[in-house]
């Protein structure tokens, strides 16, 4: 089952990302997931997002299957080989994880080890191409499996401030869609221009293309994004609107609601990050009527 069937009539997916603990609790997570359901249509479990140190996602991803979810379990080439690539996914598997979120992952500069050294072994088409020969039967080295998995197929795709980089970047598409790929998750932009871009060229490969909505925070969040090379830039219109918010936590949540509907005419669905702002979400879900 592809992740655009799971959703079924809805047509439009809203997804939340969710950070497992930093730690072996998982009450904390389990309380938050549980007041996101049936607000939201899944959960995407984050593997070390933005290179800061938590749980590995299968466990978080078990315990939501206990609760009814059906998530996402994002899994980044920074920190893995093909072997334990191949080996976390069967685990994955195992628990009855049925969707697989591949991303190559941030530097580890942004996070909260920067000593660490990336693997290297991985980039997105050999990230693709182990799920897709696990799916079919056989490891990456020809070997048959005992029992397969059947994994959904999404690939992250990060955005760039240079328009060359995200036309090559939107090139991808049709190479994915080949090797099995059913959903491509862009990384966050306010840029209706660079989503343009990527939806022409996602309709021409048939694959669900799903915007990643970041809510801004504050003055300092648009300004300290805006000033980060390689980073597609927040327009000037959402930095007036919180200038001139007075209550700036709460102008956040009105810019991400309106570029939300921006985001419905352009793609298949929405991944919400939070950023470690989770308790945000709430008041999100309630201003867009969800």
């Amino acid at each position: 089952m592809t992740f655009s069937q799971s959703i079924g009539e809805n047509g439009f997916a809203l997804i939340a990302e969710v950070d497992p603990p930093k730690g072996v609790n998982l009450d904390d997570f389990e309380h938050h997931a549980q007041s996101l359901k049936s607000r939201v249509d899944t959960l995407a479990v984050t593997d070390n997002e933005h290179a800061v140190m938590r749980m590995a996602p299968w466990a978080p991803c078990h315990r939501l299957i206990t609760l009814g979810f059906d998530p996402w379990i994002v899994l980044n080439a920074r920190d893995r080989n093909r072997l334990s690539l191949q080996a976390d996914l069967l685990g994955a598997a195992a628990l009855g994880v049925r969707h697989v979120l591949v991303k190559e992952g941030l530097d580890p500069d942004w996070g909260d080890q920067p000593m660490v050294r990336s693997s290297g072994d991985l980039d997105m088409v050999t990230m693709v191409k182990c799920v897709q020969s696990l799916n079919n039967g056989r490891d990456l080295g020809g070997e048959e499996l005992n029992g397969k998995p059947a994994f959904s197929i999404a690939a992250g795709l990060e955005l760039s401030d240079d328009i060359g980089t995200n036309r090559k970047r939107a090139d991808q598409m049709m190479e994915l869609a080949e090797l099995g790929v059913d959903t491509v998750v862009l990384g966050p932009t306010y840029d209706r221009n660079i989503l343009d871009l990527f939806a022409e060229k996602a309709e021409s490969a048939d694959i669900t293309l799903i915007a990643t909505l970041m809510l801004l925070k504050s003055v300092a969040m648009i300004r300290y994004l805006n000033h980060l090379p390689g980073v597609p830039a927040v327009p000037h219109t959402y930095l007036k609107d919180m200038l001139d918010a007075p209550v700036k936590t709460q102008a956040g949540v009105e810019i991400a609601a309106t570029f939300y509907k921006d985001l419905q005419e352009v793609c298949r669905g929405v991944l919400l990050q939070g950023l470690g702002w989770g308790p945000r979400l709430i008041p999100f879900l309630d201003r867009i009527g969800r």
